[in-house]
């Protein structure tokens, strides 16, 4: 029997009556920093509450001790993963606010996002556009996808303790 070595995780996603909506949060969180090499969906119910529970086969893409690229002109494949996702996030943000992507940032201030790593509001106060009403406005998604995308601290940001994960990923 071949045994399997790729980690997996299992996320359930309530169904919240209120939005009428499955929040998918914690699952785009999760894939953040990862690649997803099989998705598994399952709806159920349980006592009349309905559920999806998802079962996710991964490859990390980047932990808090991989090297990264101190190049000032090139990303590596983990800062490449960044920057997509923060453009994808400030073109949804962009259209859900009627403006320009521009406006919340461009290209250049997304590229110094990936490479400076921002973990606090001050430190995002030092990127080049990112004054104290955008800092403000958008700080704390920026700073939440860059500590979700590195799992832990960049590696060039002081280590500091981590909260507890429920739900850590489990291999089979």
């Amino acid at each position: 029997m071949r045994e399997n070595t790729m980690p997996v995780h299992i996320i359930t996603i309530p169904f919240d009556p209120e939005t009428e909506m499955f929040h998918d949060e914690e699952l785009s969180r999760f894939l953040l920093n990862k690649r997803a090499i099989t998705l598994r969906p399952e709806f159920f119910q349980v006592n009349g509450r309905a559920y999806w529970s998802v079962f996710v086969e991964y490859e990390t893409v980047l932990t808090a001790s991989d090297d990264k690229a101190e190049s000032n002109s090139n990303l590596d494949e983990p800062q490449r993963l960044l920057l997509q996702r923060l453009k994808e996030w400030r073109k949804e943000k962009a259209s859900t606010e009627g403006v320009p992507v521009y406006i919340l940032a461009t290209n250049n201030q997304l590229i110094e996002l990936v490479k400076q790593a921002p973990q606090t509001l001050e430190a995002l106060r030092q990127i080049h556009g990112f004054g104290r009403k955008k800092s403000e406005k958008y700080g704390a998604d920026i700073i939440g996808m860059i500590q979700a995308f590195y799992e832990k601290k960049p590696p060039h940001v002081e280590k500091q303790a981590k909260p507890d994960n429920i739900g850590d990923a489990v291999a089979l």
